[in-house]
Formats: C-alpha cells, sequence, structure tokens
C-alpha cells in the first residue's frame, strides 16, 4: 500500500475531533514549560531539590522545535500542497477527454486472529484490526482499467510518443482515490491529453470537486467568497465554519505557542547555564537557529514539494501496461491441405 500510494492525509474528521486529540499533548508542553519557569529556582546548590532527577531544559527546547517543524510543515501542506491539489483536479474538468473504462474496487478489512473472548489476546486483536482498518485508508483506493488505444483515437489527444509515430496501444491498470466504493464497468474516464496513463473515473472527479466547494480545504479564493455572497446562490454558509479553516487555526495557534515556548526555554537555559553542567545556552541558541533557518525551510518547503511531486507523478503517470497479446501460430493449428501436396492453412480457434 506505502508504495503504490503516496502519503497524504489521516481519514476526515471534525475540527471538534482534532482539538481533543491536541488536548493531550498541549497539557503535556505545557508541563514542560512549567518546569522551564521553575528550573532558576531550583538551580541552587543549596537547595534540596537540586539533585532531584529532572528533565533537562535541552531536551524540552528539543522537543518544542522538532514539533515546531512539524506544525509548520502541516500548515504548508494546508495552503500549498492541498491548493496544488485542487489546481490539478480542475484540469480534469476544463482539458480532460471521456472515454469509456471500468472501476475495480474489491472492500477488504484485516479481521482479528482466532483467540477466546474475553481474553487480553483477543483484546489486542479487536484493538489492532480498529486501528488497522480506521487508519490504513486501503478502501479508500480502487483500479481503473482503460484501453490506450481508446485515447490515442481521441482527436484531441496530443501525447509527445504520438507524435513521434509511437503508438499507443494496450491495456492501462492504475490505482485511483475512490468516492464510490463499488465496481464499475463501462464508465466515463476522464483523461489528460498529455497525459494518457492520467484516467480517473468522472464521477469519483465530480464528488472531489463537490467537496472543494463545500469543504473548501485551505483559505478560500476570492472567487468562492463571491459566490457566497451573490443573493442568486443558494448553497449554504460553510466557509466561515469550514473544518480545513479551523484546523488550519488550530496548527496557527500551535506554531506561535511552540515558538514562544522554544525561545523562553532558551533564555531559561542561558539562566542556568553555570549552574548545570548538562545545560549548554551556546548550543541551546545554535539549535534555535539551526531550526529556523534550516530544519524549517527545508523538513517544511522542501518535504512538501518532494510530496507533491510525488502525488503529481502517482496522478498523471503511475499504472501498469498491459500489452495485447500477438497471434501465435500453434503447431496443432497448423493442418497439411490433402491435394495439391505442399499447401497448408492455418486453423483459427
Amino acid at each position: 500500500m506505502v508504495a503504490d500510494v503516496p502519503l497524504l492525509a489521516l481519514p476526515a474528521g471534525s475540527l471538534l475531533q482534532f482539538a481533543l486529540m491536541t488536548l493531550p499533548l498541549l497539557c503535556v508542553y505545557l508541563y514542560f514549560l512549567y518546569l522551564a519557569i521553575d528550573r532558576p529556582n531550583i538551580a541552587n546548590p543549596n537547595d534540596p531539590r537540586y539533585i532531584y532527577d529532572r528533565i533537562k531544559l535541552m531536551d524540552i527546547q528539543l522537543t518544542y522545535l522538532i514539533t515546531l517543524i512539524l506544525c509548520v510543515s502541516f500548515i504548508m501542506y494546508m495552503l500549498w500542497f492541498v491548493r496544488k491539489r485542487r489546481q490539478l483536479s480542475k484540469r480534469y474538468e476544463s482539458e480532460a477527454i471521456t472515454i469509456l473504462g471500468n472501476v475495480e474496487y474489491n472492500e477488504k478489512y484485516y479481521m482479528s486472529g482466532n483467540a477466546e473472548e474475553g481474553t487480553c489476546k483477543s483484546c489486542f486483536y479487536n484493538v489492532w484490526q480498529w486501528f488497522a482498518n480506521g487508519f490504513t485508508l486501503r478502501n479508500n483506493y480502487g483500479r481503473v482499467v482503460y484501453d490506450l488505444e481508446r485515447v490515442a483515437n481521441h482527436p484531441a489527444c496530443n501525447y509527445e510518443d504520438k507524435k513521434r509515430g509511437k503508438k499507443l496501444c494496450g491495456t492501462i491498470s492504475k490505482k485511483i482515490r475512490v468516492y464510490y466504493r463499488y465496481p464499475r464497468e463501462q464508465i466515463s474516464i476522464l483523461v489528460l491529453p498529455n497525459y494518457p496513463y492520467s484516467g480517473q473515473p468522472k464521477i469519483d472527479m465530480e464528488a472531489d470537486w463537490a467537496s472543494f466547494a463545500y469543504t473548501n480545504a485551505g483559505v478560500p479564493n476570492e472567487e468562492d467568497v463571491d459566490a457566497l455572497r451573490d443573493p442568486r446562490v443558494t448553497m449554504p454558509q460553510v466557509l466561515s465554519r469550514d473544518r480545513s479553516l479551523g484546523v488550519l487555526f488550530v496548527a496557527l495557534f500551535w506554531t506561535c505557542f511552540l515558538l514562544g515556548a522554544s525561545l523562553f526555554v532558551t533564555f531559561q537555559i542561558e539562566i542556568i547555564d553555570d549552574q548545570y553542567e548538562d545545560e549548554d545556552a551556546s548550543t541551546a541558541w545554535m539549535r534555535f537557529w539551526i531550526a529556523l533557518g534550516g530544519g524549517i525551510p527545508v523538513i517544511s518547503f522542501g518535504g512538501n514539494y518532494l510530496r507533491w511531486k510525488m502525488y503529481e507523478r502517482w496522478t498523471l503517470l503511475s499504472g501498469k501496461k498491459k500489452r495485447p497479446k500477438k497471434t501465435t501460430t500453434d503447431e496443432s493449428d497448423v493442418v497439411e491441405s490433402e491435394e495439391g501436396g505442399g499447401g497448408s492453412y492455418v486453423q483459427m480457434t
């Protein structure tokens, strides 16, 4: 599964679910912040708490910085990657040609192992089954199958190999994201003329476009806001409470909190530098600036760019091509003529 499809996102959920999932982590990070505030008070060899086991501020700072990089990466995913994916999806609406093809879909679930009910082993199997079926996303994908010759014969197809005299032939089978989870035959397949391997079921693409209109992932475009203000439009006013915008605001809150907390912890390390041998202010400042100047640009921007190129290639160029079988002459099909002595004919079976 991992090799066939790019990593996109976890299954859709409500903003409340996202907030509740991050609350336990926020409580832990607030406790770390409390330790950083209180650390100068116990950084005294005469204080009995000085010899107690403690969480190093260097470790707390590193935890904050790593989480900060992940949050900025997620914001870049929402603001840039999702917009790019939307633009690619909308290209099918304006540029694609339509041919007929099939959609293969086989719904599968991980089943729990054989164990007696009420035992620890049975409980473990049930938890694993719930987790695997909920997060693997295996049932969100099917396969589209269509004839490349139909693409080549379309007047709008201007594929480069076609210009060079190479004929598109055979059948292409590729893994796709599906919204309608059942197999289908002889349905409309949208294919971009320059990318014959880019086939997507039309009805699933329409569902994808509808998701942009009602639960827009990322900041809404000006045209979307203008459409909602138009009195002739009867669609519900959903962008003001859009789930993706809410998730984006939660991620922005986390980014501001982590940036401020990591900076504060760095100053606290500078205060107690002389009291602990394992707290080094110069190393802490170096980590801080490397994270801001190197980690965030490389991982957040570079990582999302790499993810986008993987997704773009998966959508436009991936697939397994099956060439048509050549007609072979089997020895059993050749029958000697009774008359003439030297002739033969091929009996087509």
